[in-house]
């Protein structure tokens, strides 16, 4: 089934994938402008948003190496290597530190804590539905949370039953 982010109901408890911080980020072509009037949204208390402290990992990890990767004009693969061999290029990823900044003063985001709990439900679910181990994780935070709605472009998702996935 695909539903369309625009078309959550208002007062929806949904959990927030990185994809969707990452998209309007950067301005993404195609879902940047969905993604930035969903998150407005949440900002607004018209959708309920909840994410995963690893999530907000997650999102500064990929927005640092796309802006390093932009800013010394290199390939994504190439940033790590460049990092070890040049830590201060760090100092560069500038926006993606303010992107974070304002994740976090999102009055109406939740975010949970990465517990043990958490962390070993993520591990039977990675097994049970051969996920990585980040999406494991936020299905984890979805079921301690009580959440069945997801905002993500990610369709592997699709694959664990009772779970309702918004796309940009």
């Amino acid at each position: 089934m695909n539903l369309e982010m625009t078309n959550i109901p208002n007062n929806t408890l949904v959990y927030v994938d990185a994809n969707i911080f990452i998209y309007d980020a950067t301005g993404h072509s195609k879902y940047g402008q969905t993604c930035k009037v969903f998150l407005r949204c949440v900002e607004r208390n018209e959708l309920k948003g909840v994410t995963s402290a690893l999530t907000i990992n997650e999102v500064l990890h990929r927005l640092t190496i796309i802006e390093i990767a932009q800013k010394e004009d290199v390939g994504p693969r190439e940033v790590i290597g460049l990092i070890k061999e040049h830590p201060s290029v760090l100092a560069k990823a500038s926006n993606s530190f303010t992107f974070i900044e304002k994740m976090r003063d999102l009055p109406y985001l939740d975010i949970v804590a990465y517990s043990r709990e958490i962390a070993f439900w993520g591990e039977t679910l990675a097994k049970a539905y051969f996920f990585l181990s980040n999406d494991a994780t936020y299905v984890a935070t979805m079921k301690t949370q009580g959440i069945s709605d997801i905002a993500t472009n990610d369709p592997d998702f699709e694959r664990v039953a009772g779970i309702k996935v918004w796309k940009p």
